[in-house]
């Protein structure tokens, strides 16, 4: 095993923590033989009955990575003459293609949302400055349809309240590109208060200077996730990435394709093929005219 690590290192080049994912993918697969198989001799079918069994465990893109890093270990064994066929060479998973998504909130519903949760009461001390923070990052999911990879990585010189506007981050797990966008009159406010006190308490509740330069302070026992869950549980609604998709279904009511694209963050324009729009129903043809 050490081997195959080292050959890792030196041909692809892998951060010390990815060559140790890889070691423990490897294992896993290892442990899931029986006592009688040799792991580096197993055929075609014996592997494809090992990945009916991750994938009742994992989502397929986790299964298609393992399957990735097990391709790379019989190209090692075949490069050192342990072994002369390769039993998974270049084979995935076909992940299921993704539908239309349907089922938008109106810009009427998306006001609503946010006017229920500005009336919710809460303790005085700490909750009550939750409750402000979490207004906050609402009012960024709907107004700027940010997700919650880009609110995240928000920093508080991110905020711009002079020119009203957000510079938003790039997400990586979700590769949305930065963008600066502007802010609804109503928000800029709301935002100099929080940064100016709201932030401030939070950061000496939390006592944590390890992301003290985040504009949503959270301690080291938090995850931001937590925040969010939180905030989706309080306004009843099945997932917060539907926020964000109502507000570019609303903008691409409004702007042109491109300018969509900015202000979504997506790298492709294809990304917005993916939205069931009625009034564009031109919409892959448009895209396509600008893909040429």
């Amino acid at each position: 095993m050490k081997e195959f690590l080292h050959h890792l290192k030196e041909n692809y080049h892998y951060t010390e923590s990815t060559i140790t994912e890889k070691e423990k993918q490897v294992l896993l697969w290892k442990n899931l033989c029986s006592r009688k198989q040799n792991f580096d001799k197993l055929t075609t079918q014996e592997l494809l009955k090992i990945v009916e069994l991750l994938q009742k465990k994992y989502a397929l893109i986790t299964v298609n990575n393992q399957i990735r890093t097990i391709e790379q270990y019989f190209d090692y064994l075949q490069l050192k003459g342990k072994r002369k066929d390769h039993p998974l060479k270049t084979f995935r998973i076909k992940t299921p293609k993704i539908p239309l998504i349907t089922g938008f909130l109106t810009e009427e519903e998306l006001q609503n949302i946010e006017k229920e949760f500005r009336e919710k009461k809460y303790k005085k001390g700490q909750f009550e400055l939750f409750g402000k923070r979490n207004r906050i990052i609402l009012g960024l999911l709907i107004y700027q349809g940010l997700s919650s990879g880009c609110l995240r990585e928000l920093k508080a010189k991110d905020i711009d309240l002079q020119k009203g506007i957000i510079r938003v981050p790039q997400a990586t797990e979700s590769r949305l590109k930065e963008r600066n966008l502007p802010l609804e009159a109503s928000q800029i406010l709301e935002l100099y208060q929080y940064i100016n006190e709201i932030r401030t308490e939070l950061l000496q509740i939390s006592k944590t200077v390890k992301e003290s330069e985040k504009l949503f302070i959270t301690s080291e026992n938090t995850k931001f996730s937590s925040i969010t869950s939180q905030i989706r549980k309080q306004i009843n609604i099945e997932s917060l990435q539907l926020i964000r998709n109502s507000r570019i279904n609303l903008w691409l009511k409004q702007y042109n394709l491109r300018e969509v694209q900015y202000k979504a963050g997506f790298r492709y324009l294809r990304s917005l093929e993916y939205f069931n729009q009625t009034e564009l129903e031109n919409l892959k043809q448009e895209i396509e005219k600008y893909l040429k």
